[in-house]
């Protein structure tokens, strides 16, 4: 192995990349939903692939519209058994059963491949977002790389403070992310990196290469 790619690992190892996330990636439940439901079409009943497809997807919005703190998800369990006791104290399930077996929601082939392909061009477009618009934590610095044409803004790490935080318990077991809160002088308010995939990893490993700069300083 050459010295340059020696060099080239380990300034690797001494960085630590955060690329934040919007929302809408909470919604590949629904994009895999889809592909599944076009793949499975005249193998299942089109009542139950759009029953199917319809769960998923009222799951996948109230996952984006709500933070599910741990209270929220305390209260949610404690109704959650409430109802189940309902149901089974006052034998409701057969009215449920056939509630839904009323419903028809009929979608076909294309529908699901149409909203595949949707999700998957807005899937491309944050894959893109996400490689134009990162930031790097840096032993001896830290860089806000935003643009086609690489605009950076850097900042002293030594000023730096940041804070990890999992506001919702639900988009942490689905995606694992979390939220960075980064305090500067530099700035006159902080810089809140939301949906942060990997969070606790990326937490320690930023702790890691600034812990670096501080040794090598002492």
């Amino acid at each position: 192995m050459s010295e340059n790619s020696v060099d080239t690992a380990y300034e690797n190892q001494l960085k630590v990349i955060v690329r934040p996330l919007p929302k809408v990636v909470f919604f590949y439940m629904t994009w895999l939903a889809s592909l599944g439901c076009a793949c499975l079409d005249g193998l299942f009943p089109a009542k139950v692939l759009g029953l199917a497809w319809m769960a998923i997807f009222i799951f996948n919005l109230i996952t984006i519209a709500f933070d599910f703190t741990a209270d929220r998800c305390l209260m949610l369990l404690l109704l959650g058994a409430g109802i189940g006791y309902g149901f089974y104290h006052f034998s409701l399930s057969a009215s449920v059963q056939t509630f839904l077996q009323a419903m028809n929601p009929v979608m076909n082939q294309g529908f699901y491949m149409v909203m595949f392909g949707t999700f998957t061009f807005v899937y491309i477009f944050v894959w893109v977002q996400t490689r134009v618009n990162y930031w790097e934590f840096r032993p001896n610095e830290v860089i806000h790389r935003c643009g086609f044409f690489s605009r950076a803004k850097r900042y002293r790490p030594e000023l730096i403070k940041w804070d990890k935080m999992v506001p919702d318990i639900l988009e942490r077991i689905l995606l694992g992310t979390g939220t960075m809160i980064l305090t500067t002088s530099q700035e006159d308010t902080p810089v809140i990196l939301e949906h942060v995939p990997g969070i606790s990893n990326i937490d320690d490993r930023i702790a890691s290469v600034l812990n670096v700069q501080v040794t090598a300083s002492r």
